[in-house]
């Protein structure tokens, strides 16, 4: 226990902040600390202006994005929602090469915390457990979705 919280001691701030920050994201629930801070080291941070195109519907999907703070409205044919902080959206990206099915416009000033897939693969590689648990968290959205989508 010691052992562990004296590494967590020695990572800068910026790096523990983002840790904490990602521990919150349902994607990335389960993950270990180590885990974490891969992830973070791969993240890129955005800022979008408000009314600014994210992406647009049938662009391909290449990053999942992360919502550190601010509004992002998605829009798309069955599809109509405001993702808010610490949610996440175009995580189909994770899953191969597929184009998004909807477009995502920022509401409000946002930042983002985008991770691209390429990037992400190279983490999952090196880390086969944490690949493992968040396609089982992936997954779980997808047929809570399914689900939710049947009512």
């Amino acid at each position: 226990m010691l052992k562990g919280l004296f590494k967590f001691l020695l990572i800068d701030d910026v790096l523990k902040k983002d840790i904490i920050f990602l521990k919150k994201i349902t994607l990335f629930q389960g993950l270990s600390d180590r885990s974490l801070a891969r992830i973070a080291l791969i993240v890129f941070k955005k800022t979008y202006l408000s009314g600014e195109k994210i992406y647009e519907n049938r662009h391909e999907a290449k990053v999942v994005y992360i919502i550190k703070n601010g509004q992002v409205k998605l829009t798309g044919e069955n599809l109509s929602r405001v993702a808010e902080s610490e949610d996440f959206f175009g995580e189909i990206s994770l899953i191969g090469n597929h184009n998004h099915d909807c477009d995502a416009v920022a509401l409000k000033e946002s930042e983002l915390y985008l991770v691209y897939r390429v990037k992400f693969e190279d983490v999952i590689e090196s880390d086969s457990k944490a690949g493992l648990i968040i396609m089982r968290n992936l997954t779980s959205l997808f047929v809570t979705r399914l689900n939710c989508s049947k009512f």
